[in-house]
């Protein structure tokens, strides 16, 4: 159980909490904001993807473990990174690049959503007090 909790737990809480607290920052600072759901979800979307790519490329061109070591608090699918260990043809590099980073942009825009609707609920629950 705490291989789990080290690979997803740790990293989605560190995610949710910098998610939380951009949207928190962004509601107070502007109550009459129109940003929309779609945005906000797209947005992490693009960076978690983003993010991916960057590390699966650094660690594709430099060692892995260095990457595997230091990535799992932004990427907690860093171990996919093992399918590119011992430089693999460059098809096949491309393709688990491009498929971390759209799992992990998928996950952002998972962790994204439920933030917004988290931050909806409290501040909605803070203007009733």
């Amino acid at each position: 159980m705490r291989p789990i909790f080290t690979y997803f737990g740790l990293p989605t809480l560190f995610i949710m909490l910098c998610m939380t607290v951009v949207a928190w920052l962004r509601y107070v600072g502007d109550k009459k904001s129109t940003y929309k759901l779609y945005k906000w979800v797209t947005a992490w979307a693009v960076l978690g993807c983003f993010l991916a790519i960057s590390l699966a490329a650094a660690a594709w061109i430099m060692n892995m473990d260095f990457v595997y070591n230091h990535a799992n608090l932004i990427w907690p699918f860093c171990l996919s990174l093992a399918a590119i260990n011992g430089h693999p043809p460059v098809g096949v590099g491309l393709l688990v690049v491009g498929l971390m980073g759209v799992i992990n942009g998928v996950y952002y825009a998972v962790l994204a959503a439920l933030t917004w609707k988290l931050v909806r609920l409290l501040s909605n629950n803070q203007a009733l007090n």
